[in-house]
This record gives C-alpha cells, structure tokens and sequence, in this order.
C-alpha cells in the first residue's frame, strides 16, 4: 500500500484552514479507501446530496476555495474520480504551480487508468520548487507504480500455511455396524471415521500478459496444495494445477468491465506417496462488473480424469472418465461495511463404474462484516465471514457392494465461520470453523465433520 502523503498549502494564495483539511481528505481517502471506516448506504446518500450541494456552490462562487477542496475530497470519497479531477483543475487555473494541487491530480489520473497524463502531472509535483518532502516521496512512488501497471507482464498471488483440525478426518461414518449387500457388517477401526491433526500449504498463482489488443491477456493461473497428518498417513497428499489461455476484453463489444476467456488444464493428485488421479480439460469464463459494488463470474468446464489403484485404495480407477460442471457466483457489497455472495454449481461425472456416475447440484450464500481493528496497532479492518451451502448428488446405479438394488443419494450441508485479522497490507492471519454434514443412504457414506483452522495468507 502506498504511504499516504499529505497536501502543502497553496503558494501565494493562503486558504483557510477548512480548504487544507479537505485538500488532506482527498489524499487520505485515495491512498487509505481500504482501511476506512465502513459508510453505510445512509451515508452515501448523504455524501451524494452533499457533493450536488457543493456543485452548486462552486458555480455560484468559482472562487471559494473551500468549496472546491471539499467538493474533490467529496467526489474521491464517492470514487467519482471525474469529478475531483474537474474541481482540482479549475484550482489548477488559479494555482498553477501548487505541489499539492498537481499531486492530486496526478493521483486522480492513476486511479482511472491514464498514466501518461498521470505521469506528467506527478513530475510537475515533485519538481514545483516549494514541494515539500511528502509530496516529492509520494509522487515519486506513484510514478514507480505507473511503471508497474504499464509492464504487460503481471505476476500476483496468494500463499496460505497453517494447522487444522478435524473431528472426522477420514470421512468415515459414525456408526460401527452397518448394512452392507442386505447384511449387518461390523467395521473395523480403520474405516470408521477418524480425528486427526494436518499441516498444510496451499497457493495460488496468478500470471497475466498484455498482448497490447485492446486489452486482451494472456492468463495463467497455478493452484497447489500439499498436507501432511499426525496419524493418518494416508491421507497425506498434494495437488496442482494449471489453467492457461486468453482472455479477451468484450468493451470492443460496448460491454464494459467485461472479459470472456477460455483456458486449458492441466493436474494431478497425490496421495499417501503415490500418483492418485491425473486431470486433463478445458474451460470458459466469464468475468463482469455491472455496478462498482458488484462483480458477476460464470464459468464451464469439461475435466477427462484418471483414477491409480494403489494397495491403499484399491478401487478408484472404478471413477475414470470425464465430468462437466459449471459455476455461477455473484458478489454485492451494500457498503463498505456489509458484502453478500451467492453461488450456484452443477455437474455430471461419468465414470466406468455406473455406480461412480453422478449428477450433482448445490449452492451457497456468504456475508462479510468489516469492522474497525480493536488493536491499535493494526489500523487495516478485520473481517467475518460466515457462509451456508448445500448440495445434492444423485448417483446412477446402486453400488453391488452396499445394495442390490438401491443407488446412493446424498445430501451435504455445511457453514463456515472465519474471522480474518490483517496483521499488514500484505498479511492476512484467519482463524475458522466448520461443520459439514453429509446425509447418505448409504450408511458407509453418511457422516459428519467438524474442523478447525488456524492460517496465515501472504499476498504478493
């Protein structure tokens, strides 16, 4: 996160105290957005009459300089960056050398993505004679900052390690004795359910290229995961993936905020120490924005996978074969404080064991509350998440093993609870809970999990 500066005084034109607190509040409001305090709609509303109020004003009086610094802090507050930019330009016409004024707006013209005008406008800032040490430092970040937004090559990612724990680690069922093929078996110790401690590491690696069309990338995205158990060695495992391919922006379609891409991909799984499955596919997706609180994604995907016999599992090439699923999800943050999400999944997988071969269908819903750190020295909001999900699989054929004569169905429900603590910018600690419920007809498949985790998250 830039540092944030802070505005001089204009030269020669001495304005009072009020317009230098709202020359601050655009500065503050651009570079500290993420770690304010949540507004709710009320307030919004309340800035938007406010700024129609101040427009007004600014036309009956060109000069007020009071006006015209808090109608831009106003506007910056609204992310109506078009607008401060106007304000801070008819200051300009009074104040052409003021560090402060040519500071802002090479701020203002970064957020919207027009680095050149930006750029030329953060050099006039630092090298205005009078620019004070704050103002030269942020304008010398900010043109750093240019110069890596314009590089067409972009790597960001995510890294999370920690500790979990799970009441059912093997996903095995409650019940000792069950009724397998019409008889009554008693299960052994080994397969029915398991607690059992894991550490893990987990990421996800993001590489875009600008191919210099109109905004269209090349795009690459790296998955991986690996745990191991205190007890259940078996269970220890690792996984990647790879998707790769282009993206295109759909604004050539008069479709803003939009992209549609397609993609490859490519994975395998581990587990206890031997190949386990190898994933081969393709998909499409598509990203949206249609308001500034509100993003929009679909996607489809086609997988071909391939099961290994191992002496530990013995059976699974039985689900070879290939699966189509697809995936709507929206996000809608009421303000800076609230933010609700849904999401709707479904799919078929068609194995070689007709018994494997499954329809499945589910969703979820999840709010987010931000509110202000408790600690002090951690100025960035903490975070709750709390999300509900279900879903239904409906498999093709009954399992000889279990039943004769009837197919599997299951029903699986979960919530999850996580409250996030940024320890930095770029550091994120999360302590969570879950409980998962999974009802089946057959009693083998029918259990329950509660699991607890401890994580920390590296952004880069």
């Amino acid at each position: 996160m830039l540092r944030r500066h802070l505005l001089s005084v204009v030269p020669g034109l001495a304005p009072p105290r009020r317009a230098v607190r709202a020359a601050l509040l655009v500065a503050a409001a651009l570079t500290l957005a993420q770690a304010a305090s949540a507004q709710g709609m009320d307030e919004r509303a309340a800035l938007e009459a406010r700024q129609e109020a101040l427009l007004s004003a600014m036309l009956a009086d060109p000069q007020d300089l009071d006006t015209a610094f808090e109608h831009a802090a106003v506007s910056v507050r609204l992310n109506d960056y078009e607008a401060a930019v106007g304000t801070l330009e008819r200051i300009l016409v009074m104040a052409p050398q003021s560090p402060a004024v040519l500071l802002e707006l090479g701020v203002l013209y970064y957020r919207l993505g027009s680095f050149e005008t930006a750029r030329i406008y953060l050099q006039r800032a630092e090298t205005t004679p009078g620019a004070s040490s704050d103002v030269v430092e942020a304008a010398r970040q900010f043109q750093a900052a240019i110069v890596t937004a314009e590089d067409p090559l972009k790597v960001s990612g995510i890294v999370t390690t920690g500790v979990r724990y799970q009441s059912n680690a093997t996903a095995g069922p409650g019940e000792r004795i069950v009724r397998l093929g019409g008889s009554l078996v008693l299960l052994s110790d080994t397969v029915i359910g398991q607690p059992d401690w894991n550490a893990f590491v987990a990421g996800n690696v993001h590489v875009s290229y600008d191919l210099g069309n109109q905004g269209d990338l090349l795009e690459a995205d790296i998955l991986f995961y690996g745990d191991r158990y205190l007890d259940t060695e078996r269970l220890n495992s690792e996984m990647a993936e790879v998707t790769f391919g282009p993206s295109f922006n759909l604004a050539r379609f008069d479709i803003d905020d939009a992209r549609f891409g397609v993609y490859g991909i490519v994975g395998g799984v581990r587990l206890n120490g031997g190949n386990y499955s190898g994933t081969l596919g393709a998909g499409a997706r598509l990203a949206t924005q249609p308001s500034s609180r509100s993003t929009f994604n679909a996607k489809i995907e086609y997988r071909h996978n391939w099961f290994r016999d191992s002496a530990t599992y013995q059976t699974v090439s039985n689900r070879n074969g290939y699966e189509i699923s697809g995936r709507l999800s929206q996000v809608f943050a009421l303000d800076d404080t609230w933010s609700l999400r849904a999401a709707f999944l479904g799919g078929f997988e068609n194995a070689k064991a007709s018994f494997e071969t499954n329809w499945h269908a589910g969703g979820g819903l999840g709010v987010t509350y931000r509110f202000a750190s408790p600690v002090e020295r951690l100025e960035a909001p903490w975070m709750i998440d709390l999300d509900v999900g279900y879903l239904h699989r409906a498999y093709d054929a009954p399992d000889p093993s279990v039943s004769p004569t009837l197919a599997q169905t299951d029903n699986e429900g979960w919530v999850r609870g996580a409250l996030g603590v940024p320890l930095r910018a770029d550091i994120l600690l999360s302590v969570s809970a879950e409980y998962r419920r999974v009802q089946s007809n057959y009693q083998t498949r029918d259990y329950s999990n509660t699991t607890g985790m401890l994580s920390v998250s590296k952004v880069f």
